[in-house]
């Protein structure tokens, strides 16, 4: 209804919004979040040729370098199953052992599906009824490493790439990953390209059947 100067009046039930309250201190010191950018790139890598079976299924278990990989089992579509450098299935590695300072042990290293998300698993073959199992191969890798300086008196750093002692980070262990079915789905992981049996120059990982005796 137009009052007398012709605006409209306002509705007598009418509740106007509170006014908008300043900005705390700490949102003011807090900057806004940047876009994360990827910082992995699609590259290219020469590596040895693989091991195959009649059927081009490279032949487990397979040692590469001191790693023997058994099962690399399943590529899992959900959330937290991969990044954009890794892709999580399983992987075995030899390490130090944690109980007794003069003797290497074979660590048994398995990704399980945690429901929501992955649990890294590792096995020392010298105490199995002692495994570890953490959130992130970091995490699981970590405790092994913290034992193994501890019971070598040693005042090392217990820091460590957990993906890399799980072998995820091997172009060889990469290159089969990626080979599983459904690898090529993944949202957030970053294609690496392989080449087997191209130039190596320098250092490389021997890629060999597994005799038993040896896993």
């Amino acid at each position: 209804m137009a009052g007398p100067s012709g605006l409209y009046a306002p509705n007598p039930g009418f509740i106007p919004p509170p006014a908008p309250r300043p900005p705390s201190e700490a949102q003011r010191q807090t900057k806004p979040k940047r876009l994360k950018a990827h910082t992995v790139t699609s590259r290219s890598f020469s590596i040895p040729m693989v091991p195959r079976d009649k059927k081009g299924k490279p032949m487990l278990p397979l040692n590469v370098g001191i790693m023997t990989v058994i099962n690399l089992g399943d590529v899992c579509m959900r959330e937290h199953f991969h990044t954009e450098r890794y892709i999580f299935p399983v992987g075995y590695e030899r390490y130090l052992s944690t109980v007794d300072p003069n003797i290497e042990v074979v660590y048994h290293c398995t990704i399980l599906d945690g429901g929501d998300g992955p649990k890294f698993q590792i096995v020392p073959s010298d105490v199995p009824d002692r495994p570890v199992i953490a959130g992130t191969a970091t995490g699981a890798w970590s405790n092994i490493v913290k034992q193994a300086n501890a019971i070598r008196n040693r005042q090392h750093s217990n820091s460590v790439s957990g993906p890399d002692f799980f072998g995820l980070g091997q172009n060889t262990i990469k290159h089969l990953i990626q080979e599983l079915p459904n690898a090529d789905r993944l949202r957030d992981y970053v294609w690496q390209n392989f080449v087997e049996g191209g130039p190596l120059g320098g250092r490389h990982a021997a890629v060999i059947p597994a005799l038993p005796e040896e896993y």
